[in-house]
């Protein structure tokens, strides 16, 4: 199956609730109706949205976020969250986002040299498009859940 991005929508108060009783997570897992992922695009959207391939210091304080979330909630299971404030700032930055810069920014030869995951092989036209499709489904994400003013937990697993 391979190691997916997905996003978890909740509500501030239960984000207030997750932060004081983690435990709590596994219980909210249950609602699947809440969550959305980007299958395997997580590293692939990371380089074309931070230009950056090194996920030994991963970015969370720019678009990165946008990816692995903000403050982690639990670091051996690799959860963070977003604020209801974060990911309404980042669901307008990712709004402005045209196809047209991520292109710019699609370099096969350092996606290849980096080995982004999880294409092995190589990336190629097949692969952009894919990434192309898994952010308009990250855009739509944040677009949700700012409209609903809520938070995200996210997580690669």
């Amino acid at each position: 199956m391979g190691m997916v991005g997905t996003y978890m929508r909740v509500s501030s108060e239960e984000l207030t609730e997750l932060l004081q009783e983690p435990d709590r997570f596994d219980e909210l897992l249950e609602d699947e109706d809440r969550q959305t992922d980007i299958d395997k695009a997580w590293h692939g959207l990371y380089f074309l949205l931070t230009g950056e391939t090194d996920l030994d210091d991963i970015d969370r304080h720019s678009l990165g976020k946008v990816v692995f979330g903000g403050d982690v909630l639990d670091e051996e299971a690799g959860i963070a969250y977003l604020t209801p404030e974060e990911v309404a700032d980042l669901s307008a930055r990712l709004q402005y986002i045209k196809l047209d810069a991520l292109e710019a920014r699609y370099d096969v030869t350092t996606m290849n040299e980096q080995q982004l995951y999880p294409f092995e092989s190589e990336w190629g036209l097949e692969e952009k498009q894919y990434l192309f499709e898994q952010f308009d489904e990250l855009k739509r994400v944040f677009k949700q859940a700012a409209d609903e003013n809520g938070a995200l937990v996210t997580w690669i697993g």
